[in-house]
């Protein structure tokens, strides 16, 4: 029981607080599950009307509540935690550095001046955050300038009106100490200034130093407040009108209790859970101050057997005369602060991996693909696909559920589009070594999982088959000698909301919709045929077998060519372009590639880096469609502008769709729209052309729908509902270049260059995550501080 009373209970207990201050600091802008600019809007759900202002421990989204404006209390102090002990930390280090230089050297000199003296003495009466609100006044409300500055004005201004005391203390104690025999002694033998100064006042003054440098933390911090009391908020303070209201730019924990403070007599949690906050902090570095002073005190005691009511009931941790001091392995205290570092470095880890986790809509499927396939002279390809499945949900599955879209095609289907026929026989499916049951029905393959897999998260399943595709198809197509096999494999359909997300095949735009995943393909083709696919790199044209791979890509095409030239340029960051195309059309080849080099290169400077090591382009007969790494281009079109339009727009979809993924059959919008979109600022600023003329296309759309009677649609409706394509291509485009006119001002001086940064901080946001409606709503309204409501003409959220 005496050791316990023994222990420093304000060192430790300071230690581990300032460590989580400090850990929040770093990492909690991340932490934070709302944005700074995300508000609680009224809602009605099971029942109940939730709007702000929201009581602590109401929502799980909302744990400490919101303010009367909807804004998340938990995040603003995530935010602005940091800014309240970061200047703290950056004013009294300068502070530290520069007074107590300043103090040890004049407090060598052999006579302080009287007016010295006399101006620290009247210094100490003047209260500095009366100063500091004098200068900050004129510059701190609705500011012109960035934040960075008037953080930078704070910081230079409270640092150098704190100096002066600062001095003072470390003179004086200076002085106190040049009065000792050492020091004495050490004149004697010739020390210089220098000398006595570090090597035999400061050591004695460095234990004094760390204590006062960590109560100047506390003091900093008090000044803030005193601040925030009068509406100067560090960082910037934004006024508004109608009603009167002075809010905080940065969220700083003294900010935060300013603004806050008239909710003394209602919605009283919004002031009092920042004040919480605020007052941790001060009590952390008080007890830390508190705690090193009663370890120092205890060290340097004379006699700590001799009680003598001021020196801590504490056993003193002396060092032995010649004793080395050995790191290894730790004892004691020393255990517990490497535990300290370990965890501090695992959460800071664990939070940093997982900061995007809420990110997107969530997939509990995931896929890994291992394929074999072999094309006979007759063009019967012969596959083997193994597909290792994995069930991140909590969901225990009874079926597997695949996408196995050649079936459609099969004699008897419906698709006009489609001349011929396909072929497809399947031979064998297993699920983990054993024979499955299973049904095909259209383009949907049911694997039954027995009993004693049902419960299991992974599962091998093998499914051998032999197809041959449709002449004249649709993406899966033969067309001539060539072969063009898009979704030929079966695909795991995406795991949503308790359910396999799994809609039938239709004709026209995408119905699939799956996850991202890896890719094995070996293959072995007859002699004179080229292999052309979404992998990496592909084998040099004349190889007619081998194996390719590719991670996280959506989908796996394949073109199996023949007697096809080649054409290649480098766009930027040394991408390789490839077009592939024969000679019976009168498309200009050069022209198509540079044009092909120059959109891509434009996307990977304003938008971001290119996906992939190479892009493929194909010129033949068939659908203008994307797909990871490589795209298919008719050039058999009268229409010269569409033609290099497409080109552009399936450049631009291996970006939105390729990387920011979405449910093409539920949300077709998402990758259509925003690819149009993007495609029109191509034509609008790299080739300068006018507004009209660059969005001609999205705008004709529109057009065409009004000539036509079909009424307003919302963009987001499933394919089975959709009037026309207009309103997931056009639509989106139009109602985009709106919202980027009327709002960029927000964001910069150019409408061209925040559209372009728009579409950039979006793909780097949602970069391998699935984006739906509510999503791209929740972005776009943080980014633009516009409501749900501004979307209501074009979106149903």
């Amino acid at each position: 029981m005496n050791k316990l009373l023994k222990l420093n209970y304000s060192l430790y207990i300071g230690i581990i607080c300032v460590s989580i201050l400090l850990f929040l600091c770093i990492f909690g802008p991340m932490m934070a599950s709302h944005s700074l600019t995300e508000t609680l809007e009224t809602q009605y759900t099971d029942g109940k009307v939730i709007s702000p202002p929201m009581e602590p421990f109401e929502t799980v989204d909302y744990p400490l509540g919101t303010d009367k404006w909807g804004y998340d209390l938990l995040s603003m102090i995530l935010h602005g935690i940091r800014y309240t002990v970061f200047i703290a930390l950056a004013i009294t280090l300068i502070k530290m550095i520069v007074g107590t230089v300043l103090g040890l050297y004049i407090g060598q000199w052999k006579r302080t001046p009287g007016w010295m003296v006399a101006f620290e003495n009247a210094w100490s009466y003047v209260p500095l955050f009366l100063i500091l609100y004098f200068f900050m006044r004129p510059i701190n409300f609705n500011s012109q300038l960035e934040t960075s500055t008037l953080l930078g004005y704070f910081i230079v201004i409270a640092s150098i009106i704190s100096i002066p005391s600062i001095v003072s203390s470390v003179r004086l104690k200076t002085v106190e100490l040049n009065k000792s025999v050492y020091i004495e002694a050490a004149k004697a033998l010739g020390a210089s200034n220098n000398r006595l100064i570090w090597r035999h006042i400061f050591p004695q003054l460095k234990e004094t130093i760390l204590v006062m440098f960590i109560l100047e933390i506390v003091y900093v911090i008090t000044i803030m407040g005193q601040l925030a009391l009068v509406n100067i908020f560090v960082g910037g303070t934004l006024r508004r009108f109608d009603p009167l209201i002075y809010l905080s730019v940065t969220k700083e924990l003294s900010g935060l209790v300013g603004q806050a403070r008239l909710n003394i007599y209602g919605n009283t949690h919004i002031l009092i859970v920042p004040l919480i906050v605020l007052l941790f902090t001060t009590i952390s570095f008080s007890l830390l101050a508190n705690g090193l002073k009663n370890r120092f005190q205890s060290n340097y005691a004379r006699t700590p057997w001799i009680r003598i009511g001021q020196v801590p009931r504490m056993k003193p941790v002396r060092k032995k005369f010649g004793e080395k001091r050995k790191l290894w392995p730790p004892r004691g205290e020393s255990i517990a602060i490497l535990a300290l570092f370990l965890v501090f470095i695992g959460a800071g880890t664990y939070v940093y991996l997982t900061k995007d986790s809420d990110v997107g809509v969530k997939n509990y499927s995931k896929a890994a693909y291992d394929i074999h396939l072999a094309m006979d002279e007759n063009g019967l390809f012969d596959t083997e696909a193994t597909i290792q499945v994995k069930n991140k949900s909590e969901d225990d599955w009874d079926e597997l559920v695949f996408y196995f879209i050649p079936n459609v095609f099969t004699e008897g289907h419906s698709f006009d589009s489609v001349k011929g026929n396909a072929t497809v026989k399947v031979k064998e499916i297993e699920v983990d070594g054993e024979k499955a049951d299973y049904s095909l029905k259209k383009d949907t393959l049911k694997i039954s999982l027995a009993d004693n897999m049902k419960g299991k998260s992974k599962h091998t399943v093998k499914v051998a088959y032999e197809f041959t595709p449709p002449e004249q198809g649709v993406r899966f197509s033969k067309e001539k000698d060539n072969y063009y096999l898009a979704q030929w494999y079966p695909m795991l359909a995406t795991y949503q909301n308790g359910k396999w997300n799994k809609e039938d095949y239709s004709d026209g735009v995408e119905t699939y919709h799956v996850g991202f995943s890896d890719y094995k393909v070996t293959y072995k083709l007859p002699e004179g045929y080229s292999f052309i696919s979404s992998a990496e790199k592909d084998p040099k044209p004349e190889a007619n077998e081998g194996s390719v791979k590719i991670k996280k890509i959506r989908d796996f095409f394949i073109a199996v060519t023949k007697d096809m030239d080649i054409h290649e340029a480098t766009a930027n960051d040394g991408v390789k372009i490839r077009l592939f195309t024969k000679i019976d059309h009168d498309k200009n080849i050069d022209e198509s590639l540079k044009l092909a080099k120059d959109a891509l290169s434009f996307y990977q400077e304003k938008i971001g880096a290119y996906p992939h090591k190479q892009l493929d382009i194909i010129l033949d007969n068939g659908l203008f469609m994307e797909y990871p790494g490589i795209v298919t281009i008719n050039p058999y079109i009268q229409d010269s502008n569409f033609y290099r339009l497409s080109i552009v727009h399936e450049i631009a979809h291996q970006y939105f769709y390729g990387v920011v993924a979405n449910d093409q059959y539920n949300e077709g919008w998402v990758d259509e729209g925003i690819t149009e979109f993007a495609t029109s600022l191509y034509f609008y600023i790299a080739e300068n052309q006018w507004e009209g003329q660059a969005f001609a296309t999205p705008k004709y759309r529109m057009e065409w729908i009004r000539e036509a009677g079909l009424g307003r649609q919302y963009s987001n409706v499933p394919v089975h509902e959709l009037k026309d394509t207009g309103y997931i291509y056009g639509q989106p485009a139009v109602e985009l270049l709106k919202m980027m006119k009327s709002k960029y001002q927000l964001k910069g001086d150019d409408v061209k260059e925040v559209s372009m940064q728009f579409l950039s901080d979006y793909y780097h946001h949602f970069m391998y995550k699935e984006v739906d409606t509510s999503e791209f709503i929740r972005f776009t309204k943080d980014y633009f501080l516009v409501p749900s409501g501004y979307f209501n003409g074009w979106l149903n959220k």
